[in-house]
């Protein structure tokens, strides 16, 4: 047997899937380690047993997925989340080359959906050098997540992590709010026709959800409510450490966890494994339990 040899790449890292009468492609950013050392506020015993219930490390870090979304909505063509661009080094920032082999050109897109203002959901919209990646889009973020990050007075109390969060948030915003395309909204409002913005702010203060009227079914884009779903869906009281408020980011992920499974609603996780859509179903020993959407022709 002849050896593999050469770069051990992946192959172009899209999928497309259709639920109701969209069709989502999920873009791959790249992944980002995740630590069993960083959830909380549950015996850490219990916490390596249902990570290894998923075949996933107990002890030390696993990898989790950084996932965006594009679809089109309206007439326009949405973007949700931007990924890490060059902020984190060569583990991600492989949104570009990603989106050229799903045949979109970043001129393409009308919109881009933030969730959140952490790095790893917005650098992405910066090219190196500073420049807009996407000419014509316009970035829209919730008025209260716009609000905090890029006042650099804001509630120094609550925990944001590390020092240059904020900074890069200004950062990769600048280019946009330089030319007037950056716009915020309230949560319940439609940054875009026919999705509504969803109050998930915990992990942050103005994180937004995004549910898609896609006709047959809702979908709904929960950015970083779920950072380990092997975790916080069958204990969505876990937190985690970039968590701002952990008490507010655990009742926000039992509501909407429960919200999701009552409408039976499909869900688009940025750290759900790759390509992240699938169903929130009732746990077999409580809580809830993932179910990867199945592979198929769109």
């Amino acid at each position: 047997m002849t050896p593999l040899t050469g770069s051990m790449t992946q192959a172009p890292g899209f999928s497309r899937t259709r639920l109701g009468n969209a069709v989502i492609t999920t873009v791959y950013d790249g992944a980002l380690p995740i630590l069993a050392t960083s959830m909380h506020d549950e015996d850490p015993e219990r916490i390596r047993e249902l990570l290894a219930d998923e075949c996933l490390p107990p002890d030390g870090e696993a990898l989790t997925a950084v996932n965006t979304f594009l679809f089109e909505s309206g007439g326009r063509l949405v973007l949700v989340d931007a990924g890490v661009g060059t902020a984190f080094g060569p583990g991600t920032g492989h949104l570009m080359a990603n989106l050229e082999a799903a045949g979109v050109h970043p001129a393409d897109v009308d919109d881009i959906l933030i969730t959140h203002l952490h790095a790893d959901h917005v650098y992405g919209v910066l090219a190196p050098g500073g420049t807009p990646a996407f000419p014509r889009a316009i970035v829209r973020a919730a008025t209260l997540e716009a609000d905090f990050w890029l006042d650099p007075q804001a509630c120094p109390e609550i925990n944001v992590g590390p020092p240059q969060t904020h900074q890069r948030a200004v950062e990769a915003l600048a280019p946009y709010r330089a030319s007037g395309r950056f716009q915020t909204f309230a949560y319940g409002e439609q940054p875009v026709p026919g999705i509504t913005a969803v109050d998930l702010h915990g992990h942050t203060p103005g994180h937004a959800g995004y549910l898609l009227d896609a006709g047959a079914t809702g979908v709904l884009f929960w950015g970083d409510m779920v950072h380990n779903y092997a975790v916080q869906l069958p204990a969505p009281h876990v937190v985690v450490s970039m968590d701002n408020d952990r008490s507010t980011a655990h009742r926000t992920r039992a509501r909407a966890l429960d919200e999701i499974h009552r409408n039976g609603w499909v869900a688009g996780g940025t750290h759900l494994p790759f390509p992240g859509l699938g169903r929130v179903q009732v746990g077999h020993a409580g809580g809830f339990r993932w179910v990867p959407a199945p592979y198929r022709p769109v």
